[in-house]
């Protein structure tokens, strides 16, 4: 067999969303587990929507997620150029070898009498296709058209019989030619349309697998006919399953999608989210979903990606309401992040799991960027704060989650918040925090058992235990009823701000009495 040569042709019309992200990944996996090839495309013909800022985001998110490509933008390659707007020649050259070998024809019906068309047809309850006026059109009638400057466009010559698409994941499809209909290969503007484009590309840089998302799968008629046409080799096909969100809709704008780089901002690492995107609609033999990404490569095969649809639960979508999730920043992302999606699982495995130093490194820019600390204490060699964010790892699932806590234990205020202060409001709790704070006052050096001994002392004196005892105490002690055990909380905090807080709590508890 023939070195297998993938590809991600991406239009640069918006951001980089986690469907292209999966679709960029997958053949990628593809090409490096078989010694292939994978090659970066950028299908950049939709002129009014294309933009060189979309062009750059794409670039940057791909890079993000430490896609290399062998060819492509920025890297060259055999089938320069590799963006569509610098081909425009080739597409008007095959579209002629088309015209003529009679497997297309000029088209010189307006865009408002195909419109009409269409309404008709469509009140008639048949299907929206063109009733190819132009079809048969005699070489004069062309000619006199053409000396009068008329506008045209360049029809493929749907054939008149079933189209078998053989899918590696969907299996064979088969399709009626008569509900495709003679489509628009080449646009009035001399552009190409999509499934003409994508096709002479694909043969001309020698693609043999093109894997891609469920929703092209009715595009595939159309280019095995033209594939046909030319009598070129069809490639593999592999379409795979369609991403939903947690509410089991098609990823949106309101339903999910947004930005890759969004990830990177909030800061999930990138071996994370690609182990985490790979599972989207793929499983590996082993069933270990705790994956780096050679070892993705090592397992990873197209006949194991699933036909049924797969679930990004990353957003809690019954907060999200109206709100399009692509227009927010990552600190304004992050209320809505659903706390026990298989992400933040996956994620916080990988951050438990880097060296010690790997973990400071990629943490410190997030707490200097929140500035919710002085620059003078983000510090590598600082002590205090490298035990505080060694203290927090085994909490966090993407680093932008640790500013969050940061401030416990640089900050003069203390807060308690409403959950907390309900629990202060509890008959013993003034009792219990009296108790803790007398016995805290005794012990000099402070360390993590600390907290458990004065707990088992406070629990025998008092007859409480359990959640009865440990829940006034956090909400004491922290303002908060979540975040880091209570003994490490204890033991980083300052012996000082233990006792304030306590006292400030003491005197809420008193005054709520």
């Amino acid at each position: 067999m023939s070195e297998v040569r993938t590809r991600f042709a991406p239009s640069p019309t918006g951001y980089l969303h986690v469907g292209g992200a999966r679709t960029a990944l997958f053949n990628y996996f593809y090409a490096k587990a078989k010694k292939g090839k994978f090659i970066l495309r950028i299908e950049d013909t939709d002129v009014e929507r294309s933009t060189d800022e979309s062009y750059h985001q794409m670039l940057e998110s791909l890079k993000w997620l430490n896609l290399t490509w062998d060819e492509g933008p920025e890297v060259g390659g055999p089938h320069e150029s590799y963006r569509q707007s610098e081909r425009l020649n080739i597409y008007l050259e095959h579209a002629h070898l088309l015209l003529e070998s009679q497997h297309a024809y000029r088209c010189f019906c307006s865009t408002e009498e195909l419109e009409i068309k269409k309404k008709k047809r469509e009140a008639m309850g048949l299907p929206p296709v063109y009733d190819k006026k132009c079809a048969n059109l005699t070489q004069e009638e062309i000619s006199e058209k053409l000396s009068h400057n008329h506008s045209f466009t360049i029809r493929f010559k749907t054939p008149d019989h079933e189209i078998i698409v053989t899918d590696v994941v969907q299996g064979e499809i088969r399709f009626d030619s008569s509900l495709i209909g003679d489509f628009i290969i080449i646009k009035s503007n001399n552009y190409p349309s999509y499934n003409f484009a994508v096709v002479v590309d694909d043969h001309l840089m020698d693609i043999n697998h093109v894997i891609r998302g469920v929703g092209h799968l009715s595009n595939t008629p159309r280019q095995i006919a033209i594939y046909q046409a030319f009598n070129w080799s069809e490639p593999v096909w592999a379409h795979v399953s369609e991403i939903v969100g947690s509410d089991h809709k098609k990823l949106s704008k309101r339903h999910g999608a947004t930005a890759i780089t969004a990830f990177r901002d909030l800061g999930y690492s990138p071996e994370s989210f690609i182990n985490y995107i790979s599972l989207l609609g793929w499983s590996p033999p082993d069933g270990n979903e705790l994956m780096t990404v050679d070892k993705i490569i090592s397992q990873f095969d197209i006949t194991r990606c699933s036909k049924s649809p797969s679930m990004f639960d990353v957003f809690d979508l019954n907060l999200v309401k109206d709100i399009e999730l692509s227009s927010l920043s990552a600190i304004e992302l992050e209320p809505y992040l659903f706390k026990k999606s298989k992400l933040n699982w996956i994620s916080n495995l990988h951050i438990r799991g880097e060296e010690v130093d790997d973990y400071i490194k990629h943490a410190l820019p997030f707490i200097r960027n929140s500035k919710k600390i002085t620059e003078n204490e983000v510090n590598k060699d600082n002590k205090k704060l490298t035990a505080v964010l060694l203290a927090l790892r085994v909490y966090t699932d993407y680093y932008l989650q640790l500013t969050n806590y940061i401030t416990d234990f640089y900050s003069d205020e203390f807060n308690i918040n409403g959950d907390a202060m309900a629990w202060l409001k509890k008959d013993q709790s003034l009792q219990i925090l009296k108790e803790f704070l007398s016995e805290f006052k005794q012990v000099e050096k402070i360390e993590e058992k600390t907290t458990k001994t004065i707990a088992e002392t406070i629990s025998k004196k008092l007859s409480v235990k359990g959640k009865e005892l440990f829940m006034p105490l956090r909400a004491g002690i922290t303002g908060k009823l979540t975040g880091l055990e209570l003994p490490v909380f204890v033991e980083l905090l300052e012996r000082e701000k233990v006792i304030q807080h306590l006292e400030y709590s003491i005197n809420h508890c008193a005054t709520n009495e």
